[in-house]
């Protein structure tokens, strides 16, 4: 049985090139055998761009070495993937790269013997099925690929060269990009993210489920108080993306506050409290839902951006995101929220926490970093950066519940 796989043209050279930093890297920092590798981040710079994965990150096997899925698209190198459902193999074709050789790779499941161009090369490590992942080591990637590569110990940047650069011109683009991507070597490894919706006093007609997302403003105080007197910071989640993808410094003891659906008392009450006590939050935007009573309006998303509040969306109409247009409701309610505030937006969130691995995709295509969910617990650095997890803050949250829910990551 053949399954074909036609992947997307361009990013699979991208992978390549990062196999082959990260073996290279392996070599070069002494990197320990240890299943944990999502925690050992490093920032990957090729041909002069900051490069990041969008979905499933690299692992390290039991034989030290990184394995990554092989089915990432790429667009530079228009390769193919088959896979032979009944030999259990894959092969992987890649032709008419401008600077890079073409390539004919066949490796199987299990085993370390891989042809490379019609020659048999013996890998010290081997191909593994991970749930419903291929995941395939990449070392042999370095025999045949001809990319430059170089390190920088003291930025944790590889910067991966595929066109031929010149010494000097490689020199530039490394001084430039160490001197904007400082990336530290350890990295926040959970973090907690609260879920808000509607800071107000309920109304008559709330029924008993929705009544419970409500928190009375008296109360939304104290939350912020506790926070301000326990020595909490607040980012945005845009932060927390740029924190663990490229070392974005974090002040210590982060807290990240999240408000679903755009409500106007984002606008009136909640942003001038956060304000006054030099506090920021990320607000999650119905984009057809604005301009309407009771939800803020553009020039209110304008005036939240300018003091540094993180605009993000909350899809188009609040939809069941398994069964709808993700055109419309993903990519078409990001373009719109950054024609008005211009700038990028980086975070999504599941209205009702409803997805599936399709609209993780279409979220990645659309060029979102980032997606929480309203699964509960604690936001860590090896969960999919599009499946983070939640605190919801209910209206029974008074000071005693919340102080619990706020403790410090790691802690009850």
């Amino acid at each position: 049985m053949l399954i074909k796989y036609n992947l997307i043209k361009g990013f699979w050279g991208t992978v390549f090139c990062i196999a082959l930093v990260l073996v290279i890297l392996e070599l070069a920092a002494g990197t320990s055998g240890t299943a944990n590798a999502a925690t050992d981040i490093v920032g990957i710079c090729v041909d002069g761009k900051m490069v990041v994965f969008a979905d499933q990150k690299p692992i390290v096997d039991d034989n030290n070495r990184t394995l990554v899925p092989i089915r990432f698209p790429a667009e530079e190198l228009g390769a193919t993937v088959d896979w032979l459902n009944a030999s259990r193999q894959a092969k992987v074709k890649n032709k008419n790269h401008a600077t890079l050789p073409d390539s004919d790779i066949l490796l199987t499941i299990g085993k370390k013997e891989v042809m490379v161009n019609g020659m048999t090369r013996v890998m010290d490590t081997t191909a593994v099925i991970m749930g419903k992942r291929t995941m395939v080591p990449l070392r042999f990637i370095s025999e045949y690929m001809g990319a430059s590569v170089k390190w920088d110990a003291s930025t944790r940047i590889a910067f991966v060269f595929t066109r031929g650069q010149t010494e000097e011109e490689m020199n530039l683009i490394m001084t430039e990009k160490a001197a904007d991507h400082h990336i530290p070597a350890d990295r926040v490894k959970n973090i907690k993210i609260l879920m808000y919706h509607e800071v107000a006093i309920p109304p008559k007609y709330a029924t008993e489920n929705t009544n419970q997302l409500y928190v009375e403003p008296a109360i939304f105080e104290q939350h912020l108080d506790i926070l301000k007197k326990n020595g909490y910071n607040t980012i945005t989640l845009r932060d927390l993306y740029q924190h663990w993808e490229y070392g974005k410094p974090i002040p210590t003891n982060s807290i990240i506050l999240t408000f679903d659906d755009g409500y106007r008392s984002m606008y009136d009450f909640v942003m001038p409290e956060l304000i006054k006590r030099e506090m920021v939050a990320s607000f999650f935007i119905i984009t057809d839902k604005f301009n309407h009573s009771g939800y803020v309006n553009e020039s209110m998303i304008q005036e939240m951006h300018r003091n540094g509040m993180e605009i993000a969306s909350h899809s188009h109409s609040h939809c069941d995101l398994r069964n709808a247009d993700l055109e419309i409701e993903l990519n078409q309610s990001k373009t719109l929220l950054e024609n008005i505030i211009n700038d990028n937006v980086y975070s999504f969130c599941y209205p009702c926490g409803l997805y599936d691995k399709n609209t993780i995709d279409y979220l990645a295509k659309c060029g979102y970093k980032v997606a929480i969910t309203v699964n509960y617990g604690e936001a860590l650095i090896n969960q999919n950066i599009y499946e983070l997890k939640r605190i919801r803050i209910n209206r029974e949250d008074q000071i005693e519940t919340f102080s619990k829910k706020v403790a410090p990551p790691g802690k009850p």
